[in-house]
């Protein structure tokens, strides 16, 4: 299996992905912000869409669902908390196998960006974890629709459970501005400066795929018992007595950046 990533032009710094079984040049489509881009890449590739895989019910996430259904007969497959919000063929709940072609992929229920939020995780040789809008490159998702202690829960479950050289694949292509915030905490953090400047020479369309052992590094969210960075969230008054607290804090002045 591979994963295809495409930024999409004209919209919210979106990602989308393909899903691929180079076996049956199958693949599922993640996340379709428009048809057009995903449809003419598949053609480019020699792939038949048969699978759409949806991760929340974000309007830039699902904005062109019905048309890529339309357009491919393929299968909508979304989180169960998103009844009522999108039109589905399967609603998923956690732990739940997806299938494209022979390959096989794990839903994991991740909320907090939104309370129905969910992820895929691809497990092979090399790994992947199509995290929407849950987990980004240095950064997490914000909780504007959902709630920042549901969040935390669900970050801490992807620390737990996904192992270290597993690609990531968020939704958007934030990792610049986020590289920045983390340095604004911690400017002297080697792996953020190092990211940095490969980020400054990249497009979105080249930019780095991190592993999740990378983000350990950089990803403040994922280092929440860093005395460095304890201090730094002291000192700017918030409280830091539990992983939760610095957390919170963390999403609190993301959300000032």
């Amino acid at each position: 299996m591979q994963i295809l990533r495409t930024y999409v032009p004209d919209s919210f710094q979106n990602y989308n992905h393909l899903i691929v079984c180079d076996a049956q040049r199958e693949a599922a489509a993640v996340d379709p912000y428009d048809a057009e881009h995903l449809l003419q890449l598949a053609e480019q590739q020699n792939l038949s869409i048969s699978a759409i895989w949806i991760t929340h019910e974000h309007g830039d996430h699902i904005r062109h669902v019905n048309e890529l259904k339309a357009a491919t007969g393929a299968r909508v497959y979304a989180p169960a908390g998103c009844v009522g919000k999108l039109a589905a063929d399967i609603w998923l709940e956690d732990g739940d196998k997806l299938s494209v072609g022979d390959e096989q992929a794990t839903f994991w229920f991740t909320p907090g960006h939104t309370p129905a939020h969910g992820i895929y995780f691809v497990d092979q040789q090399e790994p992947a974890l199509i995290c929407g809008d849950t987990l980004f490159n240095a950064g997490v998702g914000n909780t504007r629709s959902g709630n920042t202690d549901v969040l935390f829960e669900s970050i801490e479950r992807i620390r737990r459970d996904t192992p270290h050289h597993t690609r990531i694949y968020p939704g958007h292509d934030y990792l610049p501005n986020n590289l920045n915030f983390a340095l604004s905490l911690q400017p002297e953090l080697a792996p953020a400066l190092a990211l940095k400047a490969e980020a400054d020479s990249q497009t979105p369309d080249t930019r780095t795929v991190t592993t999740f052992e990378q983000e350990l590094s950089f990803n403040l969210f994922l280092r929440l018992d860093d005395a460095d960075l304890e201090q730094a969230l002291s000192e700017r008054g918030h409280s830091t007595g539990s992983a939760l607290e610095r957390f919170k804090a963390l999403r609190t002045l993301r959300d000032q950046w």
